[in-house]
């Protein structure tokens, strides 16, 4: 009997990467960069839905109408010394977006995060509003960061590794 192999994955092989601005700009293109030094990754979607219930609802069951659906990012990691990891240039764009390039004056960023699967990447790319950055240094443990966001407008795709 062959062992079946293991199909579960660590979060730290997940990537997160991001460009200030649009990495497939005729002109001008967007650079990807990694967000380093990062440890928690969360995204997703979640649908609104606002209460359609009335005297005549079947069987005394809420009912519920869909109204719009939000996207929300959180990432956090360990604060590090190294530049290249790319976290200062984030909280330095958050605290001042048009003073650090952003299009749209905002911290609007490109973001693209890439998942493993069996055979295949899952990609996960679009925009996103950064809507904090927040830093922590306690006394006596290791310095960190925390990010979150909304309007993860994506789309997702799927591609399979080459053979």
């Amino acid at each position: 009997m062959a062992l079946e192999p293991i199909r579960k994955y660590l979060g730290r092989e997940v990537v997160v990467e991001f460009a200030l601005t649009d990495p497939n700009a005729a002109t001008n293109p967007g650079e990807w960069l990694t967000l380093g030094a990062a440890r928690g990754k969360e995204w997703g979607a979640e649908w609104q839905t606002t209460d359609a219930t009335t005297d005549d609802s079947p069987e005394l069951t809420q009912e519920n109408l869909v109204t719009y659906k939000t996207s929300d990012i959180s990432f956090d990691g360990l604060a590090t010394k190294d530049t290249t990891k790319n976290v200062d240039l984030l909280e330095e764009y958050v605290n001042a977006p048009a003073a650090n390039g952003s299009e749209t004056g905002y911290p609007t960023i490109y973001l693209r995060i890439t998942a493993p699967r069996t055979d295949s990447l899952r990609t996960y790319t679009g925009t996103a509003l950064l809507t904090s950055f927040r830093n922590n240094a306690p006394h006596d443990d290791v310095a960190s960061w925390t990010m979150e966001g909304n309007s993860f407008a994506y789309t997702i795709a799927t591609e399979t590794a080459a053979a």
